[in-house]
């Protein structure tokens, strides 16, 4: 790289894509601005995958240990604990007046046998990271890997990422959208007509069924051989789905459930048309009157997908298994 970053432009968050077209890409242009970065004694956590850290120790020698480096495991799990995770670090650091550049390498598997596709869902947190996390100082080079996405998830990614980390340094991307421009006119993955016939289907008329519905939800999710932790989740977020529809839909709210190849899938609808905003639930609540239902289930599931039209409202949850969070205090590095 011959071109130096500046961190603190305008309050725009720097938020940077680094795409490997080859197996050099890394060597060529990550380790360069590592290396520059650790003379100037600057601080970067590193929560990239066992082959990206292999080359940079390799490539940089004693000076990785300079390097902060936390396991993946610690913030990639559910899509949007992975961004609440990230979200908290950056507060705990601008609240102890720290800059940390965070090197990022999402871990984004999707099930091909499951009906969503991980990697497009995710982009929604990264188009919004750059409205919530801009205001910390501490910028954020994500990793992404061009042989792993479809194309469409690829120049999705340069849409997120106001730059771009080139052999020349840090590039502009022409085709950067702002986060409300860009979450407002994505196209949402599909969303297909649930099975015919559902392991749970239910039926909640008014609050007061809401806990019926959250017993039988929780029956179905243990009889899924799901864990105590991972079924509170699975009742945790589809209640706030089902009393958001119930408060600000038109009820009766249907909950349908079922298991689709590893994944438990929650889909709630109501009679209402009203369409739910397009950036509902990547913001935490400002304040405690505010309402909590999105951000808490986007947290909690892995995915979750809106849709409104045909006379319903739709939301559907995904829950994948093994693909659990713990807790959400600041994550320990080392």
């Amino acid at each position: 790289m011959t071109v130096s970053a500046n961190h603190r432009r305008g309050g725009r968050l720097d938020h940077y894509a680094l795409i490997v077209d080859v197996d050099e890409t890394i060597e060529r242009v990550l380790v360069p601005q590592l290396r520059r970065q650790v003379a100037a004694r600057e601080s970067v956590l590193m929560v990239v995958g066992d082959q990206t850290a292999a080359i940079v120790r390799d490539r940089l020698g004693r000076d990785a240990d300079t390097l902060l480096w936390a396991p993946t495991d610690r913030f990639y799990q559910r899509l949007g604990f992975t961004y609440a995770r990230f979200l908290r670090y950056l507060r705990d650091q601008h609240a102890r007046q720290r800059t940390v550049h965070l090197v990022t390498e999402p871990d984004l598997v999707t099930v091909p046998e499951t009906s969503v596709d991980r990697a497009a869902a995710y982009l929604g947190y990264e188009a919004m990271a750059n409205s919530m996390f801009s205001g910390y100082g501490c910028p954020i080079t994500c990793i992404w890997h061009n042989r792993q996405q479809a194309a469409p998830v690829i120049d999705g990614i340069r849409q997120v990422h106001p730059q771009e980390w080139t052999t020349k340094g840090a590039v502009d991307n022409p085709g950067y959208a702002a986060p409300s421009e860009y979450v407002n006119r994505r196209t949402q993955p599909p969303m297909p007509a649930p099975p015919p016939v559902t392991d749970l289907d239910l039926t909640v008329r008014h609050v007061g069924e809401v806990a019926l519905g959250r017993s039988a939800l929780a029956r179905w999710a243990q009889s899924q051989h799901f864990v105590p932790t991972a079924i509170g989740q699975v009742v945790s977020a589809a209640s706030e789905v089902i009393t958001n529809g119930v408060h600000h839909g038109r009820p009766p709210v249907r909950v349908r459930a079922w298991n689709e190849d590893g994944t438990l899938i929650v889909h709630v609808d109501d009679r209402g048309c009203r369409p739910i905003p397009a950036d509902a639930g990547y913001r935490p609540p400002a304040s405690p009157a505010d309402s909590t239902g999105l951000w808490v289930a986007r947290q909690l599931a892995d995915v979750l997908l809106t849709h409104t039209g045909d006379g319903r409202t739709a939301v559907r949850l995904f829950f994948p298994y093994g693909v659990t969070h713990r807790h959400l205090d600041v994550p320990h590095v080392t």
